[in-house]
């Protein structure tokens, strides 16, 4: 099937459409503390309203579900299309080479957090849909652009709009992930475990600290001692002494939690560093329980949660944050299973793990496998937009991020990211080339106008 004409709209739509999501890029929506009318913070409620506003400037119906979760609709019909998008973003982190929330453009390519997770998709989607619009295509059902504000932080914005009975689309997708269609998302068991310091051991630590979310490998670490400590000198590692104390830092190579093979933990890399101290105490305990069932693993064996499916992939786990400071420590698992991991066995034994080394788990949550089957008329029909699209006739993907899918039935991830395209969502330097940009909304148009026909 061919879409020259709705390809070339969206091409006519190109500068208003980086002009709104360069807008939006500039908000620091990172999760904040809850205010009156703004759940999530001032930040992401700022996105929210800002995405509102374009969908009212545009002259589409608009809504939202008490400032959590926005959308903008056109059509008619008892049915509806849900393409189903966040704003809120990850902390910036260090390490860019332009400014997080600067939205540049250099050299034709678009620099910032959100450029990809999320905001740029959920934009390009609101654009598609002005241009369905402006050619007045025949389509059957609604099509309804959703964009919540908490789904890096567990996603409650969308359960929120579940739970209260918002309406349910019929058959959607979220432009979340990559393309030709994601299939499978694996299931998900996260933990925050923890404990008050009782014992502070041999070695006086007075801090102990990395990461930056949950889901995401630690790209620094750092540890201060009081007096002198025995370092492993290797690439990556400094050491400072100073007013009597020692400083250890350590350098990793940040990536997203669902592929922590892709980065190098540095909270890892430096505990490596240190290990032939005896630190003695509750810190001891955090040393063995990180070295000794995680270490450089990403794939639970040593915490023997290690499933391997040929269809849906392996086992995966990310040491996100961890944090101690003389009084309290806490460290994050984030652990994603495939399509035959148990998750009631997953839990039972990382429990009984960090039970082992005296934490306590301070709070669990999970999400499920989320599996449509590839001959599907939800997946068929993506994968067949994306072929016509691109020429390039691919199988759809099973992945082990996990997306707003798994929050409505029907629904899978397609997009934004093509074939071959590196891995930069939640990483410094998360950047998209324009041109890149614009062919996904060209494809998210097709897909959103074959979905809305019956």
């Amino acid at each position: 099937m061919s879409y020259e004409t709705l390809n070339a709209k969206v091409l006519e739509l190109k500068d208003d459409m980086i002009a709104s999501i360069q807008q939006n890029m500039r908000i620091e929506s990172v999760r904040g503390e809850s205010a009156p009318g703004a759940p999530y913070g001032e930040g992401p409620k700022a996105a929210l309203d800002d995405v509102l506003a374009l969908g009212e400037k545009l002259g589409f119906r608009t809504g939202q579900a008490d400032n959590r979760v926005g959308w903008i609709e056109y059509g008619e019909g008892e049915e509806m299309v849900g393409i189903l998008g966040h704003v809120d973003v990850v902390p910036a982190g260090d390490g860019w080479t332009h400014p997080a929330f600067g939205a540049e453009i250099h050299d034709g390519v678009l620099w910032g957090r959100g450029c990809l997770d999320d905001k740029g998709p959920v934009i390009m989607a609101v654009y598609a849909l002005k241009a369905i619009r402006d050619l007045n295509l025949p389509i059957d059902r609604r099509i309804r652009v959703l964009f919540g504000s908490d789904e890096e932080c567990g996603s409650s914005c969308v359960k929120y709009y579940v739970e209260n009975g918002y309406e349910m689309p019929t058959i959607g997708f979220t432009p979340d992930a990559q393309f030709p269609a994601i299939f499978c998302e694996k299931g998900t068991s996260n933990f925050l475990a923890g404990t008050k310091i009782y014992n502070k051991g041999e070695i006086d630590v007075e801090y102990f600290g990395g990461g930056v979310a949950a889901n995401v490998v630690p790209p620094v670490c750092k540890l201060i001692v009081n007096g002198p400590l025995k370092v492993t000198p290797e690439e990556g590692i400094t050491v400072t002494e100073e007013n009597g104390k020692t400083i250890v830092e350590a350098t990793g190579f940040s990536a997203h939690g669902s592929t922590p093979e892709l980065g190098v933990n540095a909270v890892v890399k430096l505990l490596n560093a240190v290990k032939e101290n005896d630190f003695g105490g509750d810190f001891q305990q955090l040393v063995n329980f990180i070295l000794e069932e995680i270490g450089n693993e990403t794939n639970g064996k040593s915490l023997d949660i290690l499933y391997q499916d040929e269809e849906t992939g392996e086992t995966t786990v990310n040491l996100g944050v961890v944090k101690y400071d003389g009084e309290e420590m806490s460290f994050t698992l984030d652990i994603r299973y495939p399509k035959n991991g148990d998750a009631e066995v997953i839990d039972d034994k990382v429990i009984n793990r960090i039970n082992s080394y005296n934490f306590d788990v301070l709070k669990k949550t999970n999400n499920k496998l989320l599996y449509v089957p590839k001959d599907s008329e939800l997946v068929s029909k993506l994968v067949k937009v994306y072929e016509a699209q691109t020429g390039d006739k691919r199988e759809p993907i099973a992945i082990g991020g996990g997306t707003y899918a798994k929050e409505f039935p029907n629904m899978v991830a397609f997009g934004p990211v093509f074939p071959g395209e590196p891995d930069v969502i939640h990483q410094p330097n998360e950047r998209v080339a324009v041109e890149q940009l614009i062919r996904a909304a060209q494809v998210t148009a097709a897909a959103m106008y074959e979905l809305a026909k019956k």
